[in-house]
């Protein structure tokens, strides 16, 4: 047979507990490393507002200044049209008002 000593239920039982205490012990350390790393790149809380309140505020005044900016549009286009010697636009504008602006 073979030369080996065989354990005993007591001894076998002994040297699966270390087993399982040396995974839990390596275990422990890599949740330790990992909540450290987890740390370093969690970026810090400021104060002030987040980037969606910003965003959400400059989308609220582009649509606030909309009026103004399809005026200054048109306008735009009526001044290209002298320029390049054509019939200025007549089209309306947002607020009612003519391309004469009355």
């Amino acid at each position: 047979m073979s030369d080996t000593p065989q354990l005993t239920e007591a001894e076998w039982r002994a040297h699966i507990d270390e087993q399982f205490d040396a995974v839990k012990e390596a275990l422990r350390g890599l949740a330790a490393r990992q909540t450290m790393i987890l740390e370093l790149l969690t970026p810090v809380e400021k104060d002030g507002p987040t980037l969606d309140e910003l965003l959400a505020r400059v989308v609220t005044l582009i649509a606030d200044q909309r009026p103004v900016l399809r005026r200054i549009d048109h306008t735009t286009g009526v001044s290209l049209d002298i320029l390049e010697g054509r019939e200025p636009r007549s089209r309306e504008t947002p607020d009612g008002a003519g391309a004469d602006g009355a």
